[in-house]
């Protein structure tokens, strides 16, 4: 790829893109905070786990 080849990709990229409403907005906020809290209780799980197995 050349710098004209990019340069013509980022181009279509930015008219394509688009600023997202305020529905979308929360959407993706919740689904991120849900991400963090679901992959955090996890880790949770598996370090109390680890605890307690290590203590037998």
């Amino acid at each position: 790829m050349n710098l004209r080849e990019i340069l013509t990709m980022w181009k279509k990229i930015i008219r394509l893109s688009r600023k997202p409403d305020r529905e979308e907005y929360i959407l993706s906020i919740k689904i991120s905070f849900l991400a963090f809290f679901l992959v955090g209780g996890i880790a949770y799980l598996v370090k109390l786990v680890a605890y307690l197995v290590s203590r037998i």
